[in-house]
This record gives C-alpha cells, sequence and structure tokens, in this order.
C-alpha cells in the first residue's frame, strides 16, 4: 500500500513529465515554423512568381469646379413705370428688338446679345484682373435673381444685363497636378483640355490661356467651346476634365520598383531576370500605368523587391 505521501509524489512527477512533454512539443513546433519560414522565404527567392503584361488603356478624369467669365453691360430704366419682360428667361435678342417694356414703351436691344432680366450684384465686379492673379478661393457670390414682372421700377434703376453676342464664354478652375495632366499643359503643341460638361454629354475641346502652378494644385484659364443662355443663370461652372487615353499596360505596384531615381521593373528572359527602365505613373494605390519600356506579353517578376541584382538566375 502506498502511503498518502507517496501518491501526492508520484503525482507531483507525473505533473512535471506532462509539462515537460509539452514544452518539448511546443519547441519543437516552433522551431519547425521558423525553419519552414526560412525554407520558404529561400523559397520565394530562388522561385519568383510573375505576371505576363497586358495591354490596356488608361484615361485619367477629375472633376473640374470653376466660375465663368463674360463681357456683360447693364441696362438702366430710362423712366420709371411698370416693368414688363417679353420673356422671363435668359434669351438671345437681335439689334433693336425690346428687351422690356416701361408701362408699355419698350426699351430696345442697342446690339445683339444675350439679355438676362434678372441680376446677382457682381455686375461690373467679376472681371479678370481681380480674379486670376492669386490662389485665394474664388469670392461667394449667389446666382442672379429675376426681376419679376409687374415690378414698379424707377428710372435709372438696373432692368437686367446684356451679354454681346458673338462673345466666347471663359472659365478660371483649379486642377490637380496630377503626372496626365502636367504631362498634356507642359506640352507646348497642345493648347487644349477635353472636357464633358452638364450642358453636353459629350468630349469638347477647351481652349488653355493660361496655367500657373501652387504645390500640387493648377490655375487654368479656359476658353470654352459653347455659350449657351442658360450658363448665364449661375457664375458658377461644373465639368470633367478628361486627360486623354493612353495606351500601354497596367501591373501591379509591387512589379516597380525604384533605384537611383528611376522607376524600374525585372522582365523575365529565360532563367535571368533583366532590369529594364520604365516610363509611367501610379494608376490607384494597387497599379502602375507603364507607357513605356515593357510590351504586352513581356514576363515580369511580380514582387521585385526580393530580386537583389540584374542578370542573375532565379531558377
Amino acid at each position: 500500500m502506498m502511503t498518502r505521501q507517496q501518491k501526492k509524489f508520484r503525482a507531483f512527477l507525473q505533473l512535471i513529465q506532462r509539462i515537460i512533454y509539452y514544452s518539448v512539443l511546443v519547441i519543437i513546433f516552433v522551431m519547425g515554423y521558423r525553419l519552414y519560414r526560412v525554407w520558404y522565404e529561400n523559397y520565394k527567392l530562388s522561385h519568383p512568381q510573375f505576371i505576363e503584361a497586358a495591354s490596356a488603356s488608361y484615361a485619367e478624369e477629375q472633376p473640374l469646379e470653376g466660375i465663368l467669365l463674360w463681357d456683360e453691360q447693364l441696362i438702366y430704366a430710362p423712366k420709371s413705370g411698370l416693368l414688363t419682360y417679353p420673356s422671363p428667361r435668359p434669351h438671345i435678342v437681335a439689334k433693336g428688338e425690346a428687351l422690356a417694356a416701361l408701362d408699355g414703351t419698350a426699351v430696345k436691344a442697342p446690339y445683339p446679345a444675350y439679355f438676362y432680366p434678372g441680376l446677382d450684384g457682381q455686375e461690373g465686379n467679376w472681371v479678370y484682373s481681380r480674379l486670376w492673379p492669386d490662389f485665394a478661393p474664388f469670392p461667394e457670390f449667389h446666382n442672379a435673381d429675376l426681376i419679376e414682372n409687374g415690378t414698379q421700377i424707377k428710372r435709372g434703376d438696373p432692368i437686367g444685363k446684356l451679354i454681346p453676342q458673338p462673345q466666347i464664354l471663359r472659365c478660371i478652375a483649379y486642377l490637380d497636378a496630377t503626372p496626365s495632366l502636367v504631362r498634356i499643359l507642359g506640352n507646348k503643341d497642345n493648347k487644349y483640355l477635353h472636357i464633358k460638361t452638364e450642358f453636353e454629354g459629350k468630349e469638347r475641346k477647351a481652349e488653355v490661356v493660361a496655367v500657373k502652378s501652387q504645390g500640387q494644385k493648377l490655375k487654368v484659364y479656359l476658353r470654352l467651346p459653347f455659350f449657351p443662355p442658360e450658363a448665364l443663370r449661375s457664375r458658377k461652372f461644373f465639368a470633367a476634365v478628361i486627360c486623354g487615353v493612353q495606351q500601354g499596360v497596367m501591373v501591379p505596384d509591387t512589379a516597380v520598383i525604384t533605384r537611383e531615381g528611376k522607376n524600374m521593373v525585372f522582365i523575365v528572359k529565360g532563367n535571368s531576370p533583366e532590369l529594364k527602365i520604365i516610363e509611367g505613373f501610379p494608376a490607384d494605390d494597387n497599379n502602375y500605368f507603364i507607357e513605356k519600356g515593357v510590351e504586352p506579353g513581356n514576363k515580369l517578376i511580380l514582387n521585385a523587391d526580393n530580386i537583389k541584382a540584374d542578370n542573375t538566375r532565379i531558377w
């Protein structure tokens, strides 16, 4: 018969044995895992993944929010009276056409123009020399308020404004200085931006008159290829700038490395990687668009950072 003390001692020995057993298992597992990681890292270095470059096109589009400029002239009431308009909307008028009437007496257009029977308070103040020079936010303004038919007008009060026609509608706007846009605006042979507007769904060419930059922002002065009367409702302008469709290849950004200030990729030729200088830009957070240096069908090392030297065998 085992005494109570012997039983306790035996149980203690069994506990120690279990602790040692499981400790050895843990050590074996950790060492095995570390050996596997070392083997796996070496395997990846000696068996790198690669991708095949496929043809792709890239069109950069960014929103444009700017302000409109046009030449305008206020029309003043030649007499006091009850004001009536032939049309309450902005519209084109010919020379000599009635703009409005005061107690039945017509106020006629002195030249062909758009007539807008309303005011926004910026008339005479909304000029290029005030709005272009610096990078300050655009001044606050509101849409033009229409003058109601039947309003009692005093002599000398403004009854609307004329915008001489023909006239080119102009725009000042801020844009992000993306690589594609900087490249387009830096091309001396190119004087246009392609835009889509809410007036029309198709792309139109806006002439670039002037550009200046500050940090990652560009300020552009454009001549627009349209001038609908509806544009007079507000001095705000919204559009999308299309920076042209470019042909090239799209690859994961891990395939691109930077050495000595140049972007490069490893092109696989036979059993060896060949380091190649490329031209392109980041398309998004995960992909890089290559314009020059890689052709569709070329095989590239996917994780280029893992390759340490050029012209070494990788298989």
